[in-house]
């Protein structure tokens, strides 16, 4: 059970929302009432670490960050609101930033090679990355890759989701792929997908979950900033005013089991 945010566009767009996008984000992985709420008050925090990963994109340059911690994000906070590149200081570049703050679902490990977001790369030799809300089977996954066991129990279901895509692609993502992992889903596939390599990236974010009586924590929000600069949201940064940024105002839920490239 986690929470997971996504932005995409220009670093100068970007950067006029993110102390505030950053700041709500902290507070509602702290105590986030639709996680007490599912729970029975037994949780009421995301407090099993957490990871970014950020992609820029500049004039015939590139510049990738990746950052994990075992502690919480409220305890280990981050020191800028977006990572800061030596592209930013010849141009504008773009950016693909994942945030992934996580609360370990019952039986998965907790240590710093489940943090999120996981990486690896695929058939093809691109570099893939993914950030996960929900559970999936991992171990049909492994059975169908016949992986060893001692890889299984050490690994969450998302990195051995992961390793499944990889294996299923070369250079590109289309739906028929989305389609087919989702027969692996216990409870949601919540994810931000990113594949990279020297010529081209794709993002994929959204949203897919089972149980619709609880939608108001699985549902993910997008709201447009302009220029093609796009915030995708785990639901309690949006709803909670506490939490929401104020400079944001047009967040539209993206519909159960869609997902945009």
């Amino acid at each position: 059970m986690c929470r997971i945010l996504a932005g995409v566009g220009r670093y100068n767009i970007l950067s006029n929302y993110y102390d505030e996008v950053i700041k709500g984000l902290i507070g509602s992985a702290e105590h986030d009432p639709y996680l007490a709420k599912i729970t029975n008050g037994s949780d009421t925090s995301h407090r099993d670490g957490w990871g970014r990963a950020t992609l820029f994109i500049g004039l015939g340059k590139r510049s990738f960050y990746i950052y994990k911690s075992v502690k919480p994000i409220y305890i280990d906070k981050p020191s800028q609101s977006l990572p800061k590149t030596e592209l930013i200081e010849f141009s504008d570049p773009y950016v693909i930033d994942l945030i992934h703050v996580r609360l370990a679902a019952r039986g998965m490990p907790i240590n710093f090679l489940s943090v999120h977001p996981f990486e690896t790369f695929t058939r093809g030799g691109s570099r893939i990355l993914i950030m996960h809300n929900g559970t999936v089977d991992k171990y049909e996954i492994a059975k169908e890759m016949k992986l060893p066991e001692k890889i299984v129990e050490r690994y969450s279901d998302t990195f051995i989701l992961l390793l499944k895509i990889a294996d299923m692609i070369e250079d590109d993502i289309d739906i028929s792929l989305l389609r087919e992992i989702k027969r692996y889903v216990r409870s949601a596939l919540n994810i931000g997908l990113l594949l990279y390599g020297e010529e081209k990236a794709t993002l994929v974010v959204g949203s897919y979950y089972l149980d619709t009586s609880k939608r108001d924590y699985y549902k993910i929000y997008v709201a447009e900033l302009g220029e093609g600069a796009y915030v995708f949201s785990s639901s309690t940064l949006v709803d909670f005013n506490d939490y929401r940024p104020q400079k944001i105002k047009n967040w539209r839920e993206i519909p159960n089991g869609t997902y945009y490239f």
